[in-house]
């Protein structure tokens, strides 16, 4: 399956997904970061691993959610890794732990003050901060253990009553493959 193709498909199907909710269940998931987790683990992950033609499977490895292929002798083989951290300055670790795996398609999920819209944030957002920390981690991992990769990140940000997601594509070096962009919109309230 081609990188590209397998990261387009999953972004299609999460923006579908995301789509298809009405905006009570967006502000009942921006209550607490537990009910975020949920929304994405029950109401989100398990179509879109579906409507990709794979097996869902939840703390497979101690990772959030893996998409799975059955080989002809059944073994079910990881071919999306997905870890999710409410905070986004906070996701060293599920960053690390995704760059450390073996698949085609790595992706996070995480909240962060995003953008660089002027205004929208007291401090101008994360954007820039956080796509060259995940971009040096990527890389650095790369340049000891090259794995034929992408690493997808989406972002969801609240922001002047408005839920957006933004989507980054890291290819295997961290070099940017797919600028960030929004991808899904939403007023809240």
């Amino acid at each position: 399956m081609a990188l590209h193709l397998l990261w387009d498909e999953f972004r299609s199907s999460f923006v579908k997904n995301l789509e298809a909710l009405p905006v009570s269940q967006f502000n009942e998931a921006w209550k607490t970061s537990k009910n975020r987790t949920r929304l994405y683990e029950h109401t989100i992950l398990e179509p879109v691993c579906s409507e990709i033609g794979l097996n869902y499977k939840k703390e497979l490895f101690k990772i959030d959610y893996t998409f799975c292929r059955k080989s002809k002798n059944g073994t079910d083989v990881p071919l999306v890794f997905i870890e999710s951290e409410n905070v986004a300055l906070d996701a060293e670790h599920e960053m690390r732990k995704l760059c450390c795996l073996s698949a085609p398609l790595k992706v996070l999920i995480t909240c962060a003050e995003w953008s660089d819209i002027p205004g929208d944030w007291k401090n101008g957002g994360y954007k820039e901060l956080l796509t060259n920390r995940w971009s040096e981690m990527i890389s650095a991992h790369n340049s000891i253990w090259p794995q034929p990769a992408l690493t997808g990140v989406l972002i969801a940000e609240a922001v002047n009553e408005r839920l957006r997601y933004y989507s980054i594509l890291f290819g295997p070096n961290g070099s940017i493959e797919k600028e960030s962009e929004i991808i899904f919109e939403t007023k809240l309230r």
